[in-house]
């Protein structure tokens, strides 16, 4: 499991030092950070970030980054590298995202299920798959620090990105599928703060059945939560698009043994 770095403001900020790989290796810690957004930073914890990372990738789309820019950081390169075109409800938090998504499914559990299933199949598409190709490529010149990497939340587009890159290291599947759910434990005030806030909302315009109560709070967790059946049909729509996830590595991420190797050599011990 990648382990999480305690900061003052920053959560589900984790290194995936100690996560077993390939040929019984395991990844060097210090160098692969996934996050959220770093947008409301203490002074601490720039300070923190500014001692640990080199490099820092904001997966988030244009909107996300005008409405809650990240700080610059000294020291710290910063990198622009939107994995999905445009607002895409229930993976980017742009506020308008949010209000359709919410308008739409939040009375719809098994709408809401579906729909982030959907959205999962498609980090398959060519422009998100070009940019993560884009990303996996920027490891290969990291600098001698870390490299972190963020969206909103850090749990879908980040989530993805870590996925990749552990299924590039060798990492176990399971171990992977593990790390992945492993983020609501770190999103639980999160995601409750997202159903407390939507409850009041809708409550204002109307009274709430008891039944119209527990279809909000299990929307909730399917919007804003993590799923096996997301990263499950993830796998499965990239399965069917390359044939396995050995060619999704060489065909759609344009790997060779030789980059492979290279990513191997410099990130794990």
């Amino acid at each position: 499991m990648s382990r999480l770095l305690e900061f003052q403001v920053l959560k589900n900020t984790r290194d995936l030092g100690g996560m077993p790989a390939a040929d019984g290796r395991r990844v060097l810690p210090g160098r692969l950070i996934r996050s959220g957004q770093l947008a409301g930073l203490s002074a601490s914890d720039s300070a923190r970030i500014s001692s640990l990372v080199g490099l820092v990738v904001d997966l988030r789309t244009y909107g996300e980054v005008a409405e809650d820019p990240d700080p610059r950081i000294p020291g710290v390169r910063y990198v622009h590298l939107p994995i999905v075109e445009s607002f895409t409800e229930g993976v980017s938090r742009e506020e308008e995202s949010d209000r359709n998504l919410v308008s739409r499914l939040i009375f719809d559990p098994e709408g809401s299920w579906r729909y982030m299933c959907s959205m999962y199949r498609k980090f398959t598409g060519d422009f998100c798959v070009s940019q993560y190709a884009r990303f996996i490529r920027m490891l290969t010149d990291s600098p001698q620090k870390a490299v972190l990497w963020h969206c909103s939340v850090g749990k879908d587009r980040a989530g993805i990105a870590t996925v990749i890159l552990c299924e590039i290291l060798g990492v176990p599947r399971e171990a992977v599928i593990e790390d992945y759910l492993c983020t609501m434990d770190y999103l639980k005030g999160f995601v409750e703060g997202e159903r407390q806030s939507i409850l009041k909302a809708v409550s204002a315009e109307k009274a709430l059945s008891g039944a119209e109560t527990e279809a909000i709070s299990e929307s909730v967790d399917y919007l804003f939560g993590t799923h096996r059946d997301y990263i499950g049909a993830y796998y499965e729509a990239t399965d069917r698009k390359y044939g396995s996830y050995d060619k999704f590595i060489r065909d759609g991420l344009g790997l060779d043994d030789t980059d492979i190797g290279t990513l191997r050599e410099k990130l794990l011990e």
